[in-house]
């Protein structure tokens, strides 16, 4: 039965805006943007969900453990960027 979750999460009350996810990740998927709600005034965003490969790079080097990404095998349907969604097993 698939889940209805992004490939990977960011805990907006966890993320420090240190950018190291952003520069790890082999597919483009995160992006740092402004969010003048967190404590930072920018935070770590997916904005390419349908590009991540679930390699878990991003989780494995956050120091404050702000991500997580679905394990490989779980079915996840999400919306892309451009708003369709997806449904993705791998």
């Amino acid at each position: 039965m698939a889940v209805e979750r992004l490939p990977v999460e960011i805990n907006e009350s966890l993320c420090k805006a240190c950018g190291l996810c952003v520069h790890v990740c082999p597919k483009n998927v995160l992006e740092m943007v402004e969010s003048l709600g967190v404590w930072m005034g920018a935070m770590a965003k997916v904005a390419r969900p349908e590009n991540c490969i679930r390699c878990k790079l991003c989780e494995q080097i956050c120091p404050d453990f702000a991500i997580t990404v679905a394990d490989m095998g779980t079915e996840i349907i999400f919306k892309d960027s451009q708003g369709q969604t997806i449904t993705k097993s791998k």
